[in-house]
């Protein structure tokens, strides 16, 4: 996953015999992409009725992603690919002394085996090789903060609701 064509990539995952892919997310994706985001705000959103939840998650999905195209308009847009399936997303923003990841999701079933560890550490060794900082953006109360923290992401900046972290090389 180096370089700014980083498209189509294998990665090795240290948890699993199954092969972590990368591909350049298709008009066919729209679905999974919807359903992931659905999957990943469903306990915010569970009091209401299911007409209700699809028709608000519908409008903050569409809403979501007219905001990363108009913040991120150069930002690549992948679908995670684990043993041949769809099992999440990355939008990434790469700029001449950062790579930002934008958004990074995985399916809830297939969450805690690796895999967003693995796409991560790639982007850090992509970011070591090339001088960079590797930032994003983090909720506070999102679980994935013990993993970032845990891949070596400090805290640059904090809002009353959001995180802004940074994976910064070792300068030798």
């Amino acid at each position: 996953m180096s370089g700014k064509g980083s498209q189509g990539n294998a990665l090795a995952n240290k948890h699993n015999t199954a092969v972590i892919h990368l591909r350049p997310e298709r008009a066919e994706d729209e679905a999974f992409l919807f359903a992931l985001f659905c999957a990943s705000r469903e306990a915010e959103f569970a009091a209401l009725s299911l007409p209700q939840r699809e028709s608000l998650l519908r409008f903050q999905y569409q809403a979501q992603s007219r905001d990363y195209a108009a913040r991120f308009p150069h930002s690549q847009h992948s679908i995670v690919e684990f043993g041949g399936q769809a099992a999440g997303r990355l939008l990434l923003n790469r700029e001449a002394d950062e790579i930002r990841v934008v958004d990074i999701a995985i399916v809830p079933e297939l969450q805690r085996r690796g895999i967003a560890s693995d796409v991560l550490r790639s982007l850090i060794s992509e970011a070591e090789d090339n001088g960079m900082a590797l930032r994003l953006s983090v909720w506070r109360s999102n679980p994935a903060l013990a993993l970032y923290r845990q891949l070596g992401f400090c805290v640059r900046a904090e809002s009353a609701t959001h995180l802004e972290l940074e994976w910064r090389p070792h300068l030798d």
